[in-house]
């Protein structure tokens, strides 16, 4: 669809659609969740990409919070979708694959899901776009009023047609937008296969092969691999994967992963002008100062980072997501927040319960994150954030960033993202650095004791289980 923002919102309201200009009473805001499939942070012009044009999503930043040190529960869809769905880690309700949403989470995490809860608080419910969760967890039996399947350039509007309607009640929508997941499909056709390849794309491809070097993204600083990096990577090597990560780092060249990169460019770009249009509607309708926005994504993308492709990795790539937040209100100037660690899986959320004035569920590990938005940062806010894989477990302090995976020689990573941020220097190994290892492999221990993460007692370094 070619159709301009302001012809959506022009035509919803020739259609009669009545736009409200502020929430119930002027206070619960209207709540806007986009939600992107597969974006890493350094996409984005907002978090200092040079060679994407993200407009919509830059001017959201300026007007907004953007946040900094944001990471998933899990780095692959399923899981990290249930986590933000439920407000728990995945692992708890027997997600760590995408193959592992095939059956339905326990009874009690589904009842206090976000649609069913948003729906409880009084708001009228839309979900549109991709879903890729568990079956009790699908938009129709999960609390959600509207459905629409479209993942792509219908779904703007869609959204729109929901969020415009006269109602007496404030509106909750979640827009779940595909790209640039496309970008899982390009080894595919490399290899000539050109099977369930995505629309577009076997176009983008052909264009980057045609392209000279000097139209080619460069490489990333961290394109080398990480020396004693740990054998417990999940790197797949079936060449009938659609993403095979391991078997991409021993074939593809430098051009190879630079066309990647080229490729992976324009499907952000995409994605960030269909955005534009639902957030160009919401202005245009009088709707975007009453209404909080929030974008992130399921997890990033590695982009030829350390040869690999994909996601479900701990790398910063794969497992820190975008987020921005824009509030309700008048325009404003943009913050960036820097030092507070965010789960994304934990703390969306009790965030939407917050903005909603509805309790959250009793239990739940995440905090709101409306004190961050509004600027009132609390002084207890957390020191660590855990992302899970099911071989592996990842802890994020402050400073340094600790992962311990179930096999291999080497075991262990210790990165100083303070001096090495493209993660290069693994100071497992380092003598220097045992204080600072020890003290990680504590916090993970006291994360899988106080989170009954039974499944996390077997990384459990044995020199630390008492």
């Amino acid at each position: 669809m070619k159709s301009t923002a302001a012809g959506v919102a022009g035509a919803l309201l020739a259609r009669g659609h009545t736009v409200r200009s502020e929430g119930v009473g002027g206070r619960r805001p209207h709540i806007l969740f986009v939600l992107t499939d597969q974006m890493r942070c350094g996409a984005l012009g907002c978090y200092g990409n040079r060679h994407t044009r993200t407009p919509y999503l830059d001017g959201l930043a300026a007007k907004g919070v953007r946040f900094e040190r944001a990471y998933c529960a899990n780095a692959l869809c399923v899981p990290s979708r249930v986590a933000m769905a439920t407000g728990q880690m995945p692992g708890r309700l027997g997600i760590y694959q995408n193959k592992d949403g095939r059956v339905p989470i326990n009874a009690t995490a589904a009842a206090h899901s976000l649609g069913v809860l948003m729906k409880q608080a009084g708001y009228a419910t839309f979900y549109g776009g991709k879903v890729h969760m568990s079956p009790n967890l699908a938009p129709a039996v999960a609390g959600y009023d509207h459905v629409e399947r479209d993942e792509r350039d219908l779904l703007p509007e869609r959204c729109l047609e929901f969020l415009c309607e006269a109602r007496s009640s404030p509106a909750f929508a979640v827009a779940s937008f595909l790209n640039p997941h496309d970008i899982c499909y390009l080894h595919a056709l490399r290899e000539g296969q050109s099977r369930q390849v995505p629309p577009g794309l076997a176009d983008l491809y052909r264009r980057a092969l045609s392209l000279p070097e000097t139209q080619l993204p460069p490489l990333p600083s961290n394109f080398a691999v990480p020396k004693d990096e740990p054998a417990g990577l999940p790197m797949n090597e079936d060449p009938d994967a659609p993403t095979p990560a391991g078997l991409m780092r021993k074939t593809f060249t430098e051009r190879d992963w630079r066309i990647y990169r080229w490729v992976y460019a324009r499907l952000v770009e995409q994605v960030d002008a269909q955005i534009g249009r639902l957030l160009d509607g919401l202005r245009q309708g009088g709707l975007d100062r009453t209404t909080l926005i929030l974008v992130t994504s399921d997890h990033g993308d590695m982009e030829a980072s350390h040869r690999l492709a994909s996601k479900r990795f701990f790398y910063e790539e794969s497992a820190r997501v975008p987020l921005i937040v824009r509030p309700p209100g008048g325009p404003r100037t943009g913050r960036v927040d820097r030092s507070h660690l965010v789960s994304t899986g934990l703390d969306l959320l009790p965030t939407f319960c917050d903005y909603a004035e509805r309790p959250r569920p009793p239990g739940l590990l995440g905090r709101s994150l409306r004190p961050l938005i509004e600027g009132h940062a609390p002084s207890d806010w957390r020191s660590f954030v855990v992302c899970e894989e099911r071989n592996g477990r990842m802890v994020r302090t402050t400073r340094f960033k600790y992962c311990v995976y179930a096999n291999g020689a080497i075991e262990e990573s210790l990165f100083d993202l303070e001096s090495d941020p493209d993660e290069l220097r693994n100071l497992a190994g380092d003598p220097s650095q045992a204080e600072v290892l020890t003290e990680h492999r504590h916090l993970l221990r006291e994360w899988v004791v106080a989170t009954n993460d039974a499944d996390g007692m077997r990384f459990i370094k044995r020199a630390d289980r008492r």
